[in-house]
């Protein structure tokens, strides 16, 4: 009996670590897209054991012989982890990010529906975008507006960030804090996993045009506009995306 009960407790156990592992793995995607590929694959393949060890009761067959077990049943299954990672991944992957347009909308205290108070004095610019990582590691990245006029001059917009310093109230902080809870918005930086897609609304705030309408008829009289992908940590350029109507 006393066995017995040592291997319900061994599998309860084993069964909580593989189901935490796993757990973890789904729901942090951009932390394991960091780590290297030999270390992701170990790193899945202890829930695989896990796994494997709680069920290790209930083959009869290898009652009494955990050695059999581990050769005939574990280290194979360990297989399939290493391959994907050292192997198939390197093979399917590709480089750079993908980035599209999905449509761009205009939120002004005319049109706030609710999300902005009116009496906000700035519009906000929301393009909704899609950006896909097809590297093996996890890729950081902001985005900002540039608006360019027909005399060649240029206008810089960075997009909300979610993370603000401590300055003081000022519009961004007010806005990130209205917009923070709503997943339909992205704020800067952006994290890509690898081999992920993320969408969402990139926020600008409109801040050298007064009012909706003037920013609309700025930007239909403009030779350019376009989103900009850029390093957080140098500002360096990484791609540009042209912007079609609002």
């Amino acid at each position: 009996m006393k066995v017995n009960l040592q291997q319900i407790a061994l599998s309860i156990f084993a069964t909580l670590v593989a189901i935490t592992i796993v757990v973890f793995y789904s729901r942090n995607p951009g932390a394991i897209g960091n780590e290297p590929l030999l270390l992701r694959a170990v790193f899945l393949n202890l829930a695989v054991l896990a796994a494997l060890i709680a069920v290790f009761p209930l083959y009869t067959i290898f009652r009494g012989r955990p050695l059999v077990y581990m050769f005939a049943i574990i280290l194979p299954a360990m297989v399939p982890a290493f391959a994907y990672f050292l192997v198939y991944l390197p093979q399917q992957s590709g480089e750079g990010i993908v980035a599209a347009q999905l449509d761009a909308s205009l939120i002004t205290d005319r049109s706030s529906n609710g999300i902005v108070e009116v009496g906000f004095s700035y519009p906000i610019f929301t393009p909704n975008i899609e950006l896909t990582n097809q590297e093996l590691f996890t890729r950081q990245v902001a985005v900002y507006f540039r608006l360019v006029e027909q005399s060649g001059e240029s206008t810089l917009f960075r997009g909300v960030r979610s993370r603000i310093p401590a300055t003081g109230l000022s519009v961004e902080a007010t806005v990130q804090g209205m917009l923070a809870d709503n997943s339909d918005y992205l704020f800067n930086p952006i994290e890509l996993p690898p081999g992920r897609s993320v969408s969402g609304r990139i926020i600008f705030i409109i801040t050298s045009l007064d009012d909706g309408s003037s920013f609309t008829d700025a930007f239909n009289r403009a030779a350019a506009a376009q989103l900009e992908l850029r390093r957080p940590e140098t500002g360096q350029l990484l791609q540009e995306i042209p912007i079609t109507g609002l």
